[in-house]
């Protein structure tokens, strides 16, 4: 099971061709922050044949703070950040709500892609701010298909924030 956190599915807009859409893929820099080493690995893979080619990962809470602190830093900020609820040292909710409360990374998509699927803790994401939030286990299509909608998301939220820059 899979959950687009937006009021409607971005995929079947219709907006955009394939080729563009991969072009567009291909510029995101990404962040997979989760604990279990084969899923980091899942998801990279899943990343490089989307043609994204810009993916670092982190295995806990705190070194996922710190790297999308020194992208931010270094004015490389991630688009999109895919976060592990239960992960040591702090969780993918807490890193969540850490940068949520903070207006200069509005415009990343943060994207709980967890084994959590109590509604309760869904609920609790949405009210938080997450852009998405995926339920393992997820196939390599649906993941695929989920990014194009979190793309396009990403596409509206920088288009709206350029018109009132």
């Amino acid at each position: 099971m899979c959950y687009l956190l937006l009021g409607y599915n971005l995929f079947s807009s219709g907006t955009g061709h394939m080729e563009t859409t991969v072009n567009t893929l291909s510029n995101l820099k990404v962040l997979v922050a989760d604990d279990h080493f084969l899923i980091r690995q899942f998801v990279r893979n899943t990343l490089k044949e989307s043609k994204i080619e810009e993916v670092q990962t982190a295995s806990d809470g705190n070194e996922a703070i710190e790297l999308i602190r020194q992208a931010h830093q270094d004015g490389a900020a991630y688009d999109l950040v895919f976060l592990d609820w239960n992960m040591p040292t702090l969780s993918g909710f807490e890193v969540l709500t850490y940068f949520r409360a903070k207006s200069e990374h509005a415009l990343t998509a943060f994207v709980m892609l967890t084994a959590e699927s109590e509604q309760k803790n869904i609920m609790k994401a949405i009210k938080a701010g997450a852009t998405s939030y995926i339920i393992k286990p997820i196939s390599p299509a649906d993941l695929t298909k989920k990014l194009y909608e979190i793309n396009e998301w990403i596409k509206r939220k920088r288009s709206a924030s350029s018109s009132f820059a």
